[in-house]
């Protein structure tokens, strides 16, 4: 009976990591975007170009982690002998992580020294810090997103960013602004390949792939990594059009950040 349940515990694994690389092979309408905070007075702010990023891994709190709510994900999870907590914590580090590594990457690309901060790290005068918070990471249900579609069972990512200018020791607010990443909106394979050909389990990777039109897509380990790094991509696209009013960069390696404005 044991090695029954090993043997189907196994197998639901490997289903639901297929499921989950099936998801994120399909997320091509999936998207970020940046919401401006209050501005800071272009006076406040010293305009030479710092010598250093110096890049925080952004805080979470487990209770701000939501789980897949997909059954295989909590079939999983009922017979995990991790708990909910630990789980939610490996969700935030991995977030955290993927945020911090393409983040720095990005700005790394604009010329900058990008330094990911450590509880060793010093700040230095003049230093650039880039830090912030997870307000919400949520994994969504991947069953529903697949067969459904059109934002159901979306998983969301949404950040708030602080960025500072090391000025005598001080942190001088540079820049804040909020980001929020979601799956996308895109048709399930239930509208792209009807519902029965979903239901009898017709929905393979290459299926759907094709359907959605996204063959060749970069693969990602999850749905949150690949969040993350969408969010990367707007927060280092957001930061270079204000490194290029400051004159830092050239005003043709400004990114073009997708911003919104607060309700």
């Amino acid at each position: 009976m044991i090695s029954l349940l090993r043997g189907w515990f196994r197998t639901l694994r490997i289903f639901h990591a297929s499921l989950a690389a099936l998801a994120i092979a399909i997320t091509g309408c999936a998207g970020a975007s940046v919401t401006p905070g209050p501005s800071t007075p272009a006076s406040t702010v010293a305009s030479s170009r710092p010598a250093r990023i110096v890049l925080q891994n952004f805080a979470f709190q487990p209770s701000q982690i939501t789980e897949s709510s997909a059954p295989g994900a909590r079939v999983m999870n009922a017979l995990s002998s991790s708990s909910a907590e630990q789980r939610q914590d490996k969700i935030g580090e991995e977030a955290a992580d993927a945020l911090g590594a393409e983040t720095a990457k990005q700005l790394g690309d604009l010329g900058f020294t990008v330094v990911r901060a450590d509880n060793a790290t010093q700040l230095a005068n003049g230093d650039l810090l880039v830090t912030g918070k997870f307000v919400n990471v949520d994994e969504g249900n991947r069953l529903r997103r697949l067969v459904i579609g059109f934002g159901a069972g979306a998983s969301k990512l949404d950040t708030q960013v602080n960025v500072y200018r090391i000025n005598d020791g001080a942190r001088q607010p540079v820049l804040d602004f909020t980001t929020h990443a979601d799956s996308g909106h895109i048709p399930g394979a239930a509208l792209t390949m009807g519902a029965g050909a979903a239901a009898q389990g017709g929905a393979t990777a290459g299926m759907v792939a094709a359907n959605a039109g996204v063959g060749g897509a970069k693969s990602y380990s999850s749905t949150v990594t690949f969040l993350s790094n969408k969010t990367a991509e707007q927060i280092s696209n957001y930061m270079s059009q204000y490194f290029a009013q400051q004159g830092w960069i050239s005003p043709d390696q400004a990114r073009k950040a997708k911003v919104t404005q607060a309700d």
